[in-house]
């Protein structure tokens, strides 16, 4: 069964402008780094030789690997880099959720229904959702990447602010490449690749050779693509015939205490403390145990979530792109689809969070690094400061929290 390749002509100008996967950028080549810096990397490449053939690589494939790989330095300040402002749910989802990428989704769907059906009925997963992870990813396969994976695994493994993960990722590809496995994966500066962008541990437990031409392409063969990530998601315990969530309402005065104190329950304790799914649901769904998600406060856009979300954080643990994936699937299947909540072009910088870190700090509520992160101790310093306060503990730096520290000071 073959899926339609009539749609890899589309190109998405929305997604030009706004490319923020990170894998249109060249990267700078090991002719540009320090001498101290190569020489590092040299040094480093003999001790990941040792680590690489105790954990089972060919020596011979080794060797002509390590001889040819390239340290780039672009690749780690990518990986460092932070925005000077917090990205909010309206800047993010007015990139994933453009008019462009919905339309070519709708046109997906309809194009290659047998296939997707086909797809659904072997793993289970709905359709949808298969297109909304490949619009995310690759923007339906248009930009998988230029960077060579081995160059990016190799220098994020040599950096080493996360060198156990990376080196493991580095060390399956290379057994990959033992098996037969192609040497020129190229993807994105962390090392994915693929139309669904995956990691090569990924690879390795979760490709599929759906077109039956003995090998697991997922670059060049989307019935491969797709098999391997329905089967990607169907490990990872996807359940059908669950939503992944609903955009809710506050329809009274909300008791924090009682939000706070129950981080997870049945979707009808939720609507008894008065936060409300605005679409109709079944008594089915009401039963089903969610999680309150304010992604920019209890002033933004509010969401219930269920089990399914947490399977797509495990695709991509963030929260931003997991709402990106339902909102997608959900948009794409139903025209007249709409989030309720309004934009209220909020911006909260880095410095705007460091010195909500401070004032905590001064006043005895917060411990860590005024480093301007909005990491898991600010949102829970943040959370005891307004319950302390009698405040909707949303945990979020909000303009209106900055104003209210800088005034108590």
């Amino acid at each position: 069964m073959k899926f339609k390749t009539a749609i890899l002509t589309f190109v998405s100008t929305s997604y030009l402008v706004f490319n923020f996967f990170s894998f249109s950028e060249p990267v700078l080549a090991s002719e540009h780094v320090q001498t101290s810096e190569l020489q590092n990397f040299e040094k480093w490449k003999k001790e990941f030789k040792e680590t690489a053939l105790s954990q089972g690589v060919k020596k011979s494939n080794l060797n002509k690997v390590l001889s040819e790989v390239k340290l780039l330095p672009k690749v780690i300040d990518s990986d460092k880099k932070q925005s000077e402002f917090l990205l909010t749910f309206w800047d993010y989802t007015n990139r994933t959720l453009s008019e462009s990428r919905i339309k070519k989704g709708r046109e997906i769907l309809k194009e290659n229904q047998a296939f997707l059906k086909h797809l659904e009925k072997t793993y289970s997963v709905p359709a949808s959702y298969l297109v909304a992870f490949w619009g995310l990813e690759t923007n339906y396969g248009l930009f998988k990447g230029k960077i060579k994976t081995l160059d990016a695994l190799a220098t994020l493994a040599y950096d080493k602010r996360r060198r156990s993960f990376f080196t493991r990722e580095l060390i399956t590809l290379l057994k990959l490449m033992d098996q037969g496995e192609t040497t020129s994966f190229y993807g994105s500066w962390a090392g994915a690749f693929g139309n669904f962008q995956f990691m090569p541990t990924t690879y390795a437990a979760y490709g599929v050779d759906a077109d039956g031409d003995g090998k697991k392409d997922i670059i060049n063969s989307l019935p491969d693509a797709f098999s391997s990530a329905a089967n990607y998601l169907t490990q990872l315990g996807w359940k059908k015939d669950e939503h992944w969530g609903r955009e809710v309402r506050f329809v009274k005065k909300i008791d924090w205490n009682k939000v706070s104190a129950k981080s997870q329950q049945p979707v009808f304790e939720w609507i008894k403390l008065g936060i409300v799914p605005f679409q109709s649901i079944s008594d089915k769904e009401k039963k089903l145990s969610a999680k309150l998600i304010m992604p920019m406060g209890h002033n933004g856009p509010k969401f219930l979530v269920y089990s399914n979300f947490d399977r797509i954080l495990k695709w991509n643990n963030s929260i931003l792109y997991a709402l990106s994936v339902g909102l997608l699937s959900d948009i794409m299947l139903d025209q007249k689809f709409k989030l309720y909540a309004k934009n209220t072009n909020e911006k909260i910088s880095k410095k705007d969070i460091e010195r909500i870190q401070i004032l905590l700090s001064e006043k005895g509520f917060y411990h860590g690094k005024s480093d301007g992160i909005l990491g898991r101790d600010t949102r829970k310093s943040i959370q005891i400061y307004q319950k302390r306060k009698g405040l909707p503990q949303d945990g979020y730096p909000s303009v209106q929290l900055i104003k209210r520290l800088t005034k108590e000071k």
